[in-house]
């Protein structure tokens, strides 16, 4: 039992540098401009990231791969917002300055200018996401055992708080969120504290298994028709702090994470797709991810078993 690595991490949180386009994309033709940005609703315009795919046979290198000297802008409600390049990170763009937060429901639009050739890709960004309540479930599902503290309750209180302290694998832990016609949604797993001690019992597990166990995972897309969202304890590893994130996301989010091979694999949750020879870009004159999301979290503390338990 091993947790799948976040696919989409850099995206999620804010765009990796150590992201090869052969890994993030799937299999590409050489010399393709990869595009890469996303939107998050209530955060301020994200950085882009403009590379062109390298040979396969050929050693990987950011400095190859960076394209640094596109212009890049970003649009919205007749607004453009130029971007600048980045002199510490080559093929990485950043906002203007003093450039707004990411509206809700609204349409941007993604340029890039690179010679003769025009990039654009489109998104509408989903509407804010509010998780009304977490809670932790009895052992069959039915009952309500405690409400989990929130973040807009505590702030980063909620890691003492003792209604946020779960004894590894007691009881069902359960997002009630405020749904909205979004195509999906997907969660994010990560384990704040990196040398926390590891919980699964090891006699199921294989060495490969144990060295290979994750501190942060994502589920697949999924479909939250319900309104609440269950998170598996086999995707929790480690004791200590948890930080949970539920996205919201938009129509090339939900493509892209759908039709990515990269994410076939084991993984918590899922909504089962096709399979793809090629992962769905929704980017006009290249390749890459160009999307939105909308995000709310809630955070815990993890303890080891004890006695019989």
């Amino acid at each position: 039992m091993r947790l799948l690595a976040l696919v989409l991490i850099g995206t999620l949180l804010g765009c990796s540098t150590d992201r090869q386009p052969g890994s993030l994309f799937g299999a590409v033709a050489e010399s393709e401009i990869v595009v890469d940005a996303t939107l998050i609703v209530g955060q301020q315009l994200s950085d882009v990231f403009v590379r062109r795919t390298q040979d396969p046979g050929q050693s990987y290198t950011r400095a190859l791969a960076a394209v640094t000297d596109a212009a890049v802008a970003m649009v919205q409600n007749d607004q453009i917002y130029s971007y600048r390049a980045d002199p510490d990170s080559a093929g990485r763009y950043l906002p203007p300055t003093a450039a707004p937060q990411v509206e809700p429901e609204a349409e941007y639009e993604l340029l890039v200018y690179l010679d003769d050739t025009v990039i654009r890709a489109r998104t509408i960004t989903p509407p804010p996401l509010h998780l009304r309540e977490v809670v932790l479930l009895d052992e069959d599902a039915e009952s309500v055992l405690r409400r989990l503290k929130t973040f807009a309750e505590l702030g980063d209180g909620v890691y003492a708080a003792p209604e946020n302290q779960l004894v590894y694998p007691q009881g069902v832990i359960e997002m009630r969120l405020d749904r909205s016609a979004v195509p999906a949604y997907q969660l994010a797993l990560f384990s704040l504290d990196p040398d926390s001690e590891f919980l699964v019992d090891s006699d199921i597990l294989e060495d490969d298994d144990i060295d290979d166990f994750e501190r942060q995972g994502s589920s697949p897309p999924l479909d939250v028709g319900t309104g609440k969202v269950r998170l598996p304890w086999f995707a929790v590893g480690f004791a200590g702090r948890y930080l949970v994130k539920i996205y919201a996301v938009d129509q090339n989010w939900f493509d892209y994470a759908r039709s990515n091979r990269a994410s076939d694999g084991p993984a918590f949750g899922g909504l089962a797709g096709d399979n793809f020879e090629r992962p769905i870009f929704n980017v006009e004159g290249g390749i890459g991810l160009f999307g939105s999301a909308a995000v709310d979290s809630v955070g815990f503390f993890v303890l080891p078993r004890t006695g019989n338990l």
